[in-house]
């Protein structure tokens, strides 16, 4: 009888866990994850480059309603005001754009070589808790990488991506 009531006990734990695991998926339609709505923000500074973008200077600074427009399979890199470091419980950045899109978000990051002559390479970044959130890999800041401060969008919908900012969380 203990045995079974073991046995039941750990099933319920198990089946627990899962479902308060998928209660932390992303809310449709959030901006935020809670707690995050006080963290410090630092926008993107600079186009490096573009590639079948309208008005692409328009997703520097903070969200204004302006939009830069990212055309299908159209690609816009932007330099941030500083570098986004990986934490540990929320999300380290934030995209805006008026519609739910489905683009590709990445980093550029020091993948190897040495401290004079550094090799970077993109590597994606993961989707973070919130509607348009994102995470720095951990096991990135682990290797070394001291944080990302160049970010590359790139529209993998069949409709233009309507971009108005991408944010930083601050430290």
């Amino acid at each position: 009888m203990r045995r079974i009531h073991a046995y039941l006990t750990l099933a319920f734990l198990i089946l627990s866990a899962g479902t308060v695991a998928a209660g932390r998926a992303p809310v449709p339609g959030l901006k935020r994850a809670q707690g995050q709505e006080d963290r410090p923000k630092f926008f993107a500074a600079r186009v490096i480059s573009e590639e079948g973008v309208v008005n692409a200077r328009e997703a520097l600074g903070e969200p204004d309603g302006r939009y830069a427009e990212i055309a299908q399979g159209g690609q816009l890199v932007l330099l941030m005001e500083k570098r986004i470091y990986p934490s540990t419980t929320f999300d380290d950045g934030l995209v805006f754009v008026k519609e739910e899109s489905d683009y590709g978000l990445e980093g550029w990051f020091p993948v190897s070589g040495s401290q004079k002559d550094p090799g970077f390479a993109w590597m994606p970044l993961i989707r973070g808790q919130s509607s348009g959130g994102f995470r720095v890999a951990l096991v990135d800041a682990l290797a070394g990488n001291a944080g990302v401060n160049m970010i590359r969008i790139s529209n993998n919908d069949t409709k233009p991506i309507r971009l108005d900012a991408v944010a930083g969380y601050g430290r």
